[in-house]
């Protein structure tokens, strides 16, 4: 009968598991010992004894009695805890009030709590302990919580004499709880608690309960119901991403995590469910690091190591954490208690998170689950590879992906070309659909079609699409800086900071197009700056004598561009003596250039 009793509860969750073993603790009439509930600061002992296992007990057989021995430290005062344990009960019966009335004329060291919420008179004589053994019934359940927070100078002997006289003289079911009844680093074992535990306790349950548990219990109760996002499945792989099993840490993150589930921007359906999944789920997790007092922080990297090595990829997550972290900073401000995070400061904290970490859009998604999907059509049946091909076929002629999925479009493009699946456009309305593509993004497109996906491609024709499509997106790149660089001669806004930078972006895609910002703006922009844009402009021009010029001969345009800005900067002059100096150096800085590019072309 016993062991169909285990069996049955092994089969249960971990706190279900308990309450299992509880009972068949209570029902034992046989055998009169004591049982221990161990568990982590924190994990939910107390929650778990004062709702779940007395709401379980409340129409059974059993009464629970939780009493705190948290800084008791005599024999007497274990027994008042318990008398007013017994005084606060919701449901008195009426043997414990009778019991009340008569002992209250005898009681001696009663706390004025007690008298007041009995109503006694004040002639005490007898003693505490008579009173508790005539309150305590065979129905009552006594859980003895806060074992380790007893005072450190009180009477053990007495105190667990005490419990074991509940025991073995009224025969009274006992269950002691505490953090670390087994020891540990942070606060030792004491000699008498391992006398305890051998003499007094038969057996010791641990208290580790699921994360979803805990969880469902503390996190779930207030989400707000969406149609297209599975918020519990968000908050529990946010809990999982945290390894948080502490149970007052999720009640701390709980109101957070509350306001996070109700924002308008999770239940935006413009935004790919999956994107809202991964940032509630990150939500959930940041929240919970931080209430549990472990907020990422930069990682120190004392040392250099190996790369690849343990170590080395430990600091290497410890970073990308640290960063990520940091692009929800709005997590990490609502647990600080000196200032305050509203409703839209959460709202577009969420919002700049989506569209930094997770700002690919629905067909974007798609096509890589389609991709996904077919990269195993030996599995599937011709209907299977139909339907994904059909919705394939639209998502890419509406060219709303992002670059980033080129390869997997070209992978499942090739692979129904394989399996002769009828494609309803032509290849050059497949270029036409992938640069639409490259049109929302060419300087992106440039760095994805120029990576190893690609280089390494095993198919020709695929490697030369790629090439095609990369050339594309360098010719409209470069139509954009050229277009970026014509800037009026009227445009006085423009910083000598600016156009340096503008004239920077240039370069680092083609040289050439250099030739489209007007020489007169360039010298007039550095003629009525101040010192540092002065010098902000001046400084392109001496990294440009860097620049490896595509071919190793600047083009005739590129020369005569930098011969025209030298003139200009001769015709002027600048009213400062600092500023004259800079552009005596400017001026010398363009003939270096002159000289350099002019000797190439002759070379």
């Amino acid at each position: 009968m016993q062991e169909g009793i285990m069996e049955t509860c092994r089969s249960k969750e971990p706190a279900d598991q308990l309450i299992c073993h509880i009972d068949s603790y209570l029902k034992d009439k046989d055998n009169q010992y004591a049982i221990a509930l161990e568990g982590d600061w924190g994990s939910g002992k107390t929650r778990f004894i004062e709702e779940k296992l007395a709401e379980h007990l409340k129409d059974g057989e059993y009464e629970l009695v939780r009493v705190s021995m948290f800084g008791i430290a005599t024999a007497d005062d274990l027994y008042e805890r318990i008398v007013m344990a017994l005084v606060h009960l919701s449901d008195k019966s009426m043997k414990t009030q009778s019991a009340a009335k008569m002992m209250g004329g005898a009681l001696n060291g009663i706390s004025r709590a007690f008298i007041k919420r009995t109503g006694l008179s004040l002639n005490l004589a007898v003693e505490i302990q008579s009173v508790a053994c005539l309150m305590l019934r065979k129905k009552h359940f006594l859980v003895f919580d806060d074992v380790e927070r007893r005072s450190e100078h009180g009477d053990d002997l007495a105190l667990f004499g005490t419990m074991n006289d509940l025991i073995e003289r009224l025969g009274m079911k006992v269950m002691l709880v505490s953090n670390a009844w087994g020891g540990s680093d942070g606060q030792p074992l004491r000699a008498f608690d391992r006398d305890v535990r051998e003499k007094l306790i038969w057996k010791v349950y641990s208290f580790r309960p699921f994360p979803s548990a805990l969880a469902k219990e503390i996190l779930m109760g207030d989400c707000r119901p969406s149609e297209d996002l599975d918020m519990y499945g968000a908050i529990l792989a946010g809990v999982k991403a945290s390894g948080c099993v502490n149970a007052r840490a999720m009640i701390r993150a709980h109101e957070l995590i509350g306001r996070i589930c109700s924002l308008e921007v999770v239940q935006d359906t413009g935004i790919a469910p999956q994107n809202r999944f991964n940032a509630l789920r990150d939500a959930v997790h940041f929240a919970l690091l931080t209430s549990m007092g472990s907020a990422p922080d930069m990682p120190k990297n004392d040392a250099p190591a190996e790369l690849l090595s343990p170590k080395a990829l430990e600091y290497e997550r410890g970073v990308a954490l640290y960063e990520q972290y940091s692009d929800f900073s709005v997590i990490g401000r609502a647990f600080d208690p000196s200032g305050e995070v509203t409703k839209d400061d959460l709202e577009q904290g969420f919002k700049a998170y989506i569209g930094k970490r997770y700002p690919s859009n629905c067909d974007t998604l798609e096509i890589r689950e389609i991709a996904k999907e077919m990269r195993g059509a030996y599995a599937l049946d011709d209907d299977d590879v139909d339907a994904l091909a059909q919705h394939y076929f639209n998502l890419v002629s509406r060219g709303h992906y992002s670059v980033d999925c080129l390869h997997d479009v070209f992978d499942v493009y090739y692979l129904l070309s394989d399996l002769e699946w009828e494609c309803p456009f032509s290849q050059d309305d497949f270029i036409e659909y992938c640069k639409k593509v490259i049109d929302a993004d060419p300087d992106k497109a440039i760095e994805h079609l120029s990576g190893p996906v690609f280089y390494t491609d095993e198919r020709r024709e695929r490697r030369e699409l790629a090439e095609v499509l990369k050339r594309y997106a360098q010719t409209e790149l470069n139509k954009r800086m050229s277009t970026q660089l014509m800037i009026s001669e009227r445009a006085e806004e423009l910083t000598g900071r600016e156009l340096a930078r503008r004239l920077n972006d240039a370069v680092k895609r083609d040289v050439k197009v250099l030739v489209n910002a007007t020489p007169r703006v360039i010298v007039e922009t550095f003629c009525r700056e101040d010192a540092s844009n002065q010098e902000a402009l001046r400084m392109f021009f001496v990294h440009l004598n860097n620049v490896q010029i595509p071919g190793g001969a600047p083009s005739a345009a590129l020369v005569e561009w930098i011969l025209e800005i030298k003139n200009a900067l001769k015709e002027t002059n600048v009213e400062t003596k600092t500023g004259a100096m800079r552009r005596c150096w400017f001026l010398r800085n363009l003939e270096e250039l002159e000289s350099r590019f002019g000797h190439s072309r002759q070379e």
